[in-house]
């Protein structure tokens, strides 16, 4: 009720003021629309900020959860097996497995080992590595195969190669962790190593 009377004093004080008529009612009109603007300007101020803070909100909870994502699927594959990915293969050397600690496809210019330069097999190697996963497995069988993947401007790779019921498991030589090449590339992977062994085996 103070607002009220004192908005009327205020229009009467400049009733008593000697004007037009029309500059009156102007000044008046003037007043009026200030007053209403004013609640109108704070009600929409205010959902702006909500909007704002919201937006904000909405943009950090994003970055947190991208964060997170991409720090546990780094932290689930720490333990993968270093891939061959985009490197350029020069060569593979593959010889017949002596033993599961040692390693004959060390040297290259052995009878029992054959070196190979082809871009069928380049896919598959790849291909097969990249796909193999930590595995738990107890092999009761010893190794078939050594493979020295040389590697442009990169140390080889070295794996001793298992088969056992069907699956094939690779272990690098640096490493005592057992990988297993995925269902999806362990047939043709296993498919070009045995033609390779058949081959070796033939060597006088």
């Amino acid at each position: 009720m103070k607002n009220s009377s004192g908005f009327d004093n205020s229009f009467s004080e400049l009733n008593r003021i000697p004007r037009p008529q029309k500059q009156k009612q102007e000044s008046f009109r003037k007043i009026i629309n200030e007053i209403e603007r004013k609640p109108a300007m704070n009600r929409y101020m205010f959902p702006r900020f909500l909007t704002a803070a919201a937006a904000l909100a909405a943009c950090v909870l994003f970055a947190f959860i991208i964060y997170s994502e991409v720090d546990m699927t780094h932290g689930s594959n720490s333990e993968s097996m270093a891939g061959i990915g985009n490197s350029i293969i020069t060569q593979t050397a593959i010889s017949l497995s002596e033993s599961e600690k040692t390693f004959s496809a060390e040297r290259t210019d052995s009878a029992k080992s054959a070196i190979v330069q082809d871009e069928k097999w380049e896919n598959t190697v790849r291909n097969a590595v990249d796909s193999a996963q930590p595995a738990d497995a107890v092999l009761s069988s010893k190794p078939l195969f050594d493979v020295q993947i040389m590697l442009k401007g990169k140390e080889p790779i070295k794996l001793k190669i298992w088969e056992e019921d069907g699956e094939v498991f690779i272990r690098p030589m640096a490493s005592e962790k057992m990988y297993k090449v995925s269902s999806e590339e362990s047939g043709l992977f296993l498919q070009y190593l045995k033609a390779i062994s058949d081959s070796l085996q033939k060597t006088p």
